[in-house]
């Protein structure tokens, strides 16, 4: 393995990030006024409120993410969370495009251990391919994947242990969280009824 002279460090592509935050703004300013005139401003709140919310963490984790390479540490940055693994444990790398329903393909790396087990792993969708290059050659580990676009199922079955149980299952998952999300939208129609009866 070879050694960086200085730390590298990996910022996401702004552009992109801050398109995909607009585009999130528009749904959710359509999704609120829906509800406003559909069911009522309780509702409207409630989900508006939550818009926000995630709006809020998403710009917060695109000005705050970073990638940090030193001779000592791999550093993943987000809005809520930092992870510091120790370099020296990092053995070899993994690198596939992964494909999820209804998301675009994402870049990602997995950095392994003696083990096998995922020490970092990597998301690609807001950094440059260009980028993920020079991570990968920074590290100056062995990196094997499989080849073109796959799955988190496929990926799964090219490595076990790689992937969660949700994303060999996006499906299945999808179909849960419909559940509870009809769940919260009727409470928010008894809260905004409530409300508006009050």
């Amino acid at each position: 393995m070879h050694q960086v002279q200085d730390d590298l460090v990996l910022r996401p592509g702004l552009r992109a990030g801050w398109a995909r935050l607009a585009v999130g703004v528009v749904t959710g300013v359509v999704m609120t006024a829906g509800f406003a005139f559909r069911i009522g401003p309780g509702a409207a709140m409630v989900v508006g409120a939550v818009w926000i919310v995630l709006v809020v963490v998403v710009a917060a984790h695109l000005y705050r993410a970073r990638i940090i390479l030193t001779a000592h540490e791999i550093i993943l940055k987000g809005a809520l969370f930092q992870r510091r693994r120790s370099r020296a444990r990092a053995v070899w790398t993994i690198r596939a495009t992964v494909v999820q329903p209804r998301v675009p393909p994402c870049d990602t790396l997995f950095v392994l251990d003696a083990h096998g087990g995922v020490l970092v792993r990597v998301y690609g969708a807001n950094y440059a391919t260009e980028d993920m290059d020079r991570l990968v050659y920074a590290l100056g580990l062995p990196c094997s994947g499989p080849e073109g676009r796959v799955t988190g199922k496929q990926l799964e079955e090219y490595r076990p242990g790689l992937v969660s149980w949700v994303e060999q299952h996006p499906f299945l998952f999808a179909a849960a969280f419909c559940v509870v999300l009809l769940l919260a939208i009727a409470v928010a129609v008894l809260i905004g009824v409530v409300v508006t009866m009050g």
